[in-house]
C-alpha cells in the first residue's frame, strides 16, 4: 500500500476530529440532562451539570462515561473496519476513525490521573478521605489502555514496514490533538468569550457551538469520500 495524503483528506480528517470532539461533549451534556432533568452549561471543551442537580454521584458518573462511550464507539468501529481482510478503502476509513477519536489524548489524560474515565470512576469509588486516590487513577489508566491498545496495534500492523509505521502511525497518533486543542479549546472558546453568538440556543449550548457543529457536519459530508482513499494498492510490492 501507499499513502495518499491529499489536502482534501486533511480537511476531511480534521473536520472528523472536531466533529467527534463535539459528539463526545454533546454526549456528556445530554446524559447530564437525562440524569438531572435540566440542562447544564456547554462551551467548546467544558460542560457542567445544571445548578439544581441533586442526583447521587454514582448516577452522575454516567454523564462522565457518556462522552468516552462515544469516542470508544468510534475507536472500535475503526478497529472493525481495519480487519486484515478488508479492502484498502475500508482500512483507510477505519484508520481515520480510530485516530479522529484522539486515543493518545485519552491515554495521556488518564496517565496523569485525569480524563473522563478516571473522573467517572472517582464518582463511584473514591473514598471520602481520598485514601484510594492513586488506586482509582491506576484503574482509570488500565481501563483506557484496555479500550485503546488493541485498535492501535491493529492500525500499526496494517502499515507496511517499520519506516511506514514511524512516518505514518506516530504522526497520526500525536499530531491531531494539537489542532484540536488550538482551534477548539483556544480559538473557538476565545471567540465565544467575546460574546459572538453567545446566546443560549440548544441544550445549554450557545448559538456559536451549534453553528460550529453544523459547519463541521457540512464539511464532512462534502469531503467524506477522501477518508476512504488514504491507502492505495501499489503493485506487488508494499510501499508507503
Amino acid at each position: 500500500m501507499k499513502l495518499k495524503l491529499t489536502p482534501a483528506y486533511v480537511l476531511s480528517f480534521l473536520s472528523l476530529v472536531f466533529l467527534v470532539h463535539e459528539l463526545h461533549d454533546w454526549a456528556h451534556v445530554i446524559a447530564a440532562r437525562f440524569i438531572c432533568g435540566c440542562w447544564g452549561l456547554r462551551t467548546f471543551d467544558y460542560w457542567t451539570f445544571c445548578a439544581h442537580c441533586n442526583t447521587d454521584p454514582e448516577f452522575q458518573a454516567l454523564a462522565w462515561f457518556a462522552g468516552p462511550a462515544v469516542s470508544y464507539i468510534v475507536v472500535w468501529t475503526g478497529w472493525w473496519l481495519m480487519d486484515p481482510r478488508s479492502s484498502p478503502k475500508r482500512k483507510s476509513l477505519g484508520f481515520s476513525l480510530l485516530f479522529s477519536a484522539l486515543p493518545f489524548t485519552r491515554i495521556l489524560a488518564a496517565a496523569v490521573g485525569g480524563g473522563d474515565e478516571t473522573l467517572g470512576l472517582r464518582q463511584i469509588f473514591q473514598q471520602e478521605d481520598g485514601g484510594n486516590h492513586h488506586l482509582v487513577a491506576v484503574a482509570g489508566l488500565l481501563l483506557v489502555l484496555a479500550l485503546t491498545v488493541v485498535p492501535l496495534v491493529r492500525a500499526l500492523n496494517i502499515l507496511p514496514g517499520w519506516l511506514a509505521r514511524l512516518l505514518v502511525f506516530v504522526p497520526f497518533l500525536l499530531l491531531p490533538m494539537y489542532p484540536d486543542r488550538f482551534i477548539v479549546s483556544y480559538c473557538m472558546n476565545k471567540l465565544l468569550a467575546t460574546g459572538f453568538l453567545s446566546e443560549p440556543f440548544v441544550g445549554g449550548a450557545s448559538q456559536l457551538v451549534t453553528v460550529w457543529f453544523l459547519f463541521l457536519a457540512a464539511i464532512l459530508l462534502l469531503t467524506k469520500k477522501s477518508l476512504s482513499n488514504l491507502f492505495k494498492v501499489s503493485g506487488k510490492r508494499a510501499t508507503i
